[in-house]
């Protein structure tokens, strides 16, 4: 898939491709720092009650703690 994206962004002319390449660069940056940044909340949150964890669900997606 990134191959295609590559060629693609090589039939673009040389301004608009630079562009491409450094939107395409940012979105996947933060996408990551996004993800890194909800796991850190996630951490933060629910590091304080880990000891009160009775189970994890991921659909629906939630977090069962004892009552």
């Amino acid at each position: 898939m990134l191959e295609s994206i590559a060629t693609f962004i090589k039939t673009l002319p040389n301004w608009l491709g630079t562009i491409v390449e450094v939107l395409f660069v940012i979105v996947i940056f933060m996408t990551a720092m996004t993800f890194i940044a909800g796991m850190w909340c996630g951490m933060r949150i629910v590091g304080r009650r880990a000891q009160e964890i009775e189970a994890i669900e991921l659909w629906p997606p939630r977090i069962k703690f004892k009552e």
